[in-house]
């Protein structure tokens, strides 16, 4: 019982620390992307803690929650189409395959669930200041900007690594008892 209730509490609590981060995301214009990131650093304490299961629901909640609550829904889209879900398929293909088929793996992943949000963001929530934004940038620009974006996104399983690493030998002993 006891552990039921901890597994519980531990994924209220990080599944609300996500939703506030995500707020927090787009209270700060500067925090647009660095809000989705941090929130799902939870997601990923959660699937250090339990189970790809029990983060797979904390990332659901996470995801219906802040839909409902937070105003900047690209900082939401950007949670819910990649961030959210990438500490599960990050923990996969690093048990499953070497480094770089496993980065490989992730940098797909990511290229695919980018271009379909923002496919839903422009066609299915015509959101006008995201294609106003977009109306200004050449072809050389976006290619340029999804360039960066995949080396962000090798830094962030870069830094994820560490997170873990930080989080099972440093952190766990302080934060449980």
């Amino acid at each position: 019982m006891r552990e039921k209730t901890y597994r519980t509490a531990l994924g209220g609590i990080l599944a609300a620390l996500a939703v506030t981060l995500l707020f927090l995301g787009s209270v700060f214009p500067f925090a647009e992307i660095s809000g989705p990131a941090l929130a799902s650093v939870c997601v990923l304490l959660i699937r250090e803690e339990m189970t790809a299961g029990a983060a797979f629901t904390v990332y659901a909640a996470v995801s219906a929650l802040s839909l409902l609550l937070v105003p900047d829904k690209e900082s939401v889209l950007l949670f819910v189409c990649f961030f959210g879900w990438f500490p599960i398929l990050k923990h996969l293909t690093d048990r499953k395959m070497k480094y770089l088929p496993s980065l490989a793996v992730k940098l797909l992943a990511f290229n695919l669930s980018i271009v379909g949000m923002y496919y839903i963001i422009l066609k299915v929530f015509v959101m006008q200041s995201v294609a106003d934004e977009f109306a200004d940038y050449s072809t050389v620009m976006y290619i340029l900007i999804m360039i960066l974006a995949n080396v962000t996104v090798a830094i962030l399983d870069f830094a994820f690594t560490k997170v873990r690493f930080l989080y099972r030998n440093v952190w766990r002993g302080k934060l449980v008892r």
